[in-house]
């Protein structure tokens, strides 16, 4: 008698196309940002909007984040009650993942927020790039031992696939943003 192999959610198509969209929108969002010049790097994006530089630290934060709940469990703090998350993470998780854009005006937890001081902008851009591929690491790991779960301050526990795909939609969020002229 044969066993059919374990499968596990990095073993599918899916995850493999996730992966993909992640590594293709976090390359293009470091394109984008290394092509500002200096000036626009140091400007909002839009008026009374983060700078193009909180905008990178902000996703480095994100990324942080999500390898800490991944290594130690630690999440972020949870916002809604479990009713609003369950009905934002029914609707508005698969409208996001779906249209591949984020909610005007949504809010960033809290603990994702940019701080100053920043780093210069080839080492914040350095330290995205390190904490795009590690948190890629981490969550293969993670899922291949049966985890990878996320914790979303407005959606509750996101699952590893899912987790992969909003990621990569944030970058591209951010990456028009950073585009646009300021």
């Amino acid at each position: 008698m044969t066993v059919a192999p374990v499968r596990t959610p990095t073993s599918s198509r899916r995850w493999e196309e996730a992966m993909a969209e992640h590594r293709e929108a976090l390359a293009a969002f470091l394109e984008t940002a290394s092509a500002l010049s200096a000036e626009a790097w140091e400007q909002p994006w839009g008026a009374g909007k983060w700078t193009r530089a909180q905008v990178a630290e902000h996703l480095s934060l994100a990324y942080e984040a999500v390898i800490r709940e991944l290594e130690t469990g630690e999440g972020m703090a949870l916002k809604l009650t479990p009713w609003r998350r369950n009905v934002t993470r029914w609707i508005l998780l698969p409208h996001i993942l779906f249209h591949r854009s984020f909610p005007i005006r949504a809010p960033s937890p809290r603990e994702i927020r940019p701080r100053d001081p920043r780093a210069p902008r080839a080492e914040a851009l350095r330290q995205l790039r390190e904490l795009g591929g590690r948190f890629e690491e981490t969550m293969e790991r993670a899922a291949q031992a049966g985890g990878g779960w996320v914790t979303h301050p407005f959606f509750g526990r996101v699952p590893p696939l899912k987790a992969v795909r909003f990621l990569g939609v944030h970058l591209e969020h951010h990456r028009r943003q950073i585009a646009r002229a300021g």
